[in-house]
């Protein structure tokens, strides 16, 4: 029979070969759950691998407006990135993408959180940042610590909120920053007088509201506001609706006002809100600026969909993020590079700006 013979056992030999070769081992592959979450002060180059593998699939199908590299020759399409609340998966994650694209950003810190977890960044890293451009912007004193959480400015008495506006700018220039912005908790005091004067005695301009698009000259709110300038109160002295102590931001949130989004949907709104200056600015005239508002950068999930954080943006989606600006010509600047014209009361982007 066959199987007595020397070829039927070479047979076998080589069937077993095959086996080992197609099937290696498998019970001692590892398997990686996307629940372990790493020490943020380990080396991330892994994730950005991966991130980077990823982020072409969450872009595929989309195309861009520009020129197909970041030279600037798109010279209308103009965006400002923003980092809230001092994480220090800003710096872990966030940071090495914008140094490969040689873009600046503006980040947020409350002081008194600097440090204080493995999550938060250190005064070392928030001046790491300083010092290579970047430009670092006070959030109070103490927003998001303990009791002080939801801290709501509008409901401050006069002293905390001179305390929280005004000795956020000092702690930051006892740490070598000097700052000429603030940011307001959860963007809600444009229309408290008292506020916006308490920010105006020690900063030149503040994020404090939620828009599609800053417009330069205050005027692209039709809907609530007459106004043609930036001036801060009216001529009969009411408060603005938009001024630069008012400055708003769009913010990436996955999960609000009753929706959920997934990392494919945020890149196609990241991608319609950078668009949607282009009716706005002509033949290099900038009236209006996409600024973007990122928190937390996560690495631990392959898609933004797997968390509840809502202000979270995965790092694959800020990976694709990134790399449309770069690849469609986008001017990435930073509130540095505006100024503010007192006699026509409006913002403009200063001359030789990145």
């Amino acid at each position: 029979m066959l199987k007595n013979t020397p070829n039927f056992e070479i047979l076998v030999m080589l069937a077993t070969v095959i086996v080992l070769l197609v099937f290696p081992l498998q019970g001692l592959v590892p398997i990686v759950s996307y629940s372990q979450i790493p020490d943020l002060s380990t080396d991330s180059q892994e994730q950005q691998q991966r991130s980077q593998t990823q982020a072409s699939e969450i872009t595929q199908g989309t195309s861009g407006d520009g020129t197909g590299s970041n030279n600037y020759a798109n010279n209308n399409m103009v965006v400002i990135l923003t980092f809230g609340d001092g994480y220090k998966s800003q710096y872990i994650y966030a940071k090495p993408i914008l140094d490969k694209y040689g873009y600046k950003a503006n980040f947020f810190v409350t002081c008194k959180r600097v440090g204080t977890t493995n999550s938060e960044m250190t005064w070392q890293e928030i001046g790491q940042l300083y010092r290579e451009g970047h430009v670092i912007g006070s959030k109070t004193m103490n927003y998001g610590i303990n009791t002080t959480k939801s801290l709501d400015l509008t409901h401050l008495p006069t002293k905390e909120l001179e305390f929280e506006v005004g000795q956020s700018k000092q702690c930051l220039l006892d740490h070598g920053i000097n700052t000429t912005i603030f940011a307001v908790p959860k963007n809600i005091a444009s229309d408290n007088a008292t506020v916006i004067n308490t920010i105006a005695k020690y900063y030149d301009l503040a994020i404090n509201g939620h828009s599609n698009l800053m417009y330069l000259h205050c005027d692209g709110w039709r809907q609530y506001s007459s106004q043609t300038d930036c001036r801060t109160y009216s001529d009969d002295g009411s408060l603005t609706f938009a001024n630069r102590y008012s400055i708003r931001e769009w913010s990436m949130q996955h999960i609000g006002h009753g929706n959920s989004y997934k990392d494919s949907q945020m890149f196609e709104k990241f991608v319609a809100e950078l668009n949607s200056q282009n009716k706005f600015n002509k033949n290099g005239i900038i009236n209006a600026i996409p600024i973007i508002g990122y928190h937390n950068i996560n690495a631990t999930i392959p898609d933004v969909r797997y968390t509840t954080e809502s202000s979270a943006t995965s790092l694959n989606l800020f990976e694709a993020e990134m790399k449309y600006l770069h690849d469609n010509g986008f001017r990435v600047i930073t509130f540095s590079d505006l100024g503010y014209d007192e006699n026509g009361n409006y913002l403009y982007i200063k001359s030789g700006s990145r």
